[in-house]
């Protein structure tokens, strides 16, 4: 839609971001009969076959390979990178070590892929183990939502193996829409030499088990899967542009899920997007940068969305203009969402506005196996190490799991033989959440 069509409308919801959550609000609304606007900050080139193709081929080009080398740099609507530019400051001692993507799909574009559920005493950190706070709903409030996210993304996962590791389900027969990916070679490899041994953290021993993980990527549909009144087999979702070929089809195993799935297995935003059964009540405008939240001074509610609209991601020009709508939905992200509420001074009851940022920080470590292994084959991750989760180690330290990487190690002309790189793997150690002031 252009945004003179947009300036004359007024709509019943406005939905600032084209990520999951703003795509899954959008769809939802849309059902309901509802008028929908998206202001979407990046361009919406991805939506095509091409503009994904060149996603592709600016990847394949880049120097440097990281979270958003495959997305041009856009001045209008950046994101923070480690080596690009500094897009914004911080003062904190801990520094954020991910990054995000302003471009239509969000995060989605970028993310591993890995889509898990939270075990129930995730939800009791403060009453049970003394730490954080507890929250205000249980596991057992989140089921229904968890199912409506394992369809709409496409979750291939063992169910069983989730349930062995604390994992609560409404249904004892539930499966998830698509069976496990497959372990990999260097997977089967590592459970032959940890699987059932044991380790001991805070006096206590805890035994290593190796569990796929269920992940957001297109693989075999289960057929004891019946959701939501669903007769018929689950049917994974493909995307499709100009060409009248089906794309987006099985994981063909790439290994660089991050920052970009070659054959658009994995699944982003844009196949929401594509599948909202009533497009002509969905209105996407896409180079919008929400840049102020209206609020009007006689009701104090909000009254619209103020944007910037560039026609030229290469040009400073822009327009402003206004989205008006009943219902508002920041669907940024936590940093972006934050921002706009505090730039617009946004009143907050708890002064915690743009605090308490929760992260999942990593540590990698690097092992070389005694055998080739095969890595680079699958996914980035099939499986990893969740026994340490949960536990009342819990008490003096966070839960973390550890992921074991197919992508193994580019050695980038050092001059390490060639046989180090096949046997060389990657462990990936990952709090769930960390709190950053």
């Amino acid at each position: 839609v252009d945004w003179q069509t947009v300036s004359q409308t007024n709509y019943d919801a406005v939905i600032g971001g084209g990520g999951i959550a703003g795509a899954i609000t959008a769809k939802q609304l849309s059902e309901q009969g509802k008028r929908v606007l998206i202001l979407e900050a990046g361009t919406g080139e991805g939506l095509t076959l091409e503009g994904y193709q060149s996603y592709l081929e600016t990847f394949y080009s880049s120097v440097i390979k990281h979270g958003n080398s495959p997305y041009p740099l856009n001045p209008n609507a950046l994101s923070p990178t480690d080596d690009v530019v500094r897009y914004f400051e911080e003062k904190g001692n801990l520094p954020l070590s991910g990054s995000y993507t302003r471009i239509l799909g969000g995060t989605t574009m970028h993310w591993e892929g890995k889509s898990l559920r939270m075990l129930p005493d995730d939800f009791k950190l403060r009453s049970k183990y003394g730490q954080g706070l507890d929250w205000p709903i249980t596991d057992q409030e989140l089921w229904k939502y968890y199912r409506q996210a394992e369809y709409e993304i496409g979750v291939a996962g063992n169910a069983a193996e989730e349930r062995e590791l604390g994992i609560t389900f409404e249904h004892d027969d539930y499966v998830f829409p698509m069976r496990e990916m497959p372990p990999s070679y260097l997977d089967k490899k590592v459970r032959q030499k940890i699987q059932g041994t044991t380790v001991e953290l805070n006096g206590k021993k805890i035994e290593l088990k190796l569990s796929t993980f269920p992940q957001g990527r297109n693989g075999i549909p289960n057929p004891d899967y019946k959701e939501y009144g669903h007769d018929n087999d689950f049917v994974p979702t493909g995307l499709s542009g100009k060409n009248p070929v089906e794309y987006g089809e099985r994981c063909q195993g790439n290994a660089n899920c991050v920052p970009i799935c070659p054959a658009q297995a994995k699944y982003d935003a844009r196949r929401t997007l594509t599948t909202i059964a009533f497009p002509e009540r969905v209105h996407l405008l896409t180079q919008a940068v929400a840049s102020r939240v209206e609020i009007d001074p006689e009701t104090g509610r909000v009254s619209g969305i103020e944007y910037k609209h560039y026609r030229d991601k290469n040009s400073p020009a822009y327009t402003v203009g206004t989205a008006k709508g009943r219902l508002f939905v920041l669907a940024a992200n936590a940093v972006e969402n934050a921002m706009l509420m505090l730039s617009s001074n946004l009143p907050s009851t708890s002064g915690l506005m743009g605090c308490n940022l929760m992260d999942h920080p990593f540590l990698l470590a690097w092992a070389l196996m005694p055998e080739v292994t095969g890595t680079m084959r699958g996914p980035l991750v099939t499986s990893g190490i969740g026994s340490f989760r949960n536990g009342e180690f819990r008490k003096e330290q966070c839960a973390f799991g550890i992921d074991i990487h197919n992508d193994g190690w580019g050695w980038s002309g050092t001059g390490v033989p060639d046989w180090c790189e096949k046997r060389s793997i990657i462990i990936k150690s990952m709090a769930p959440n960390f709190a950053r002031n």
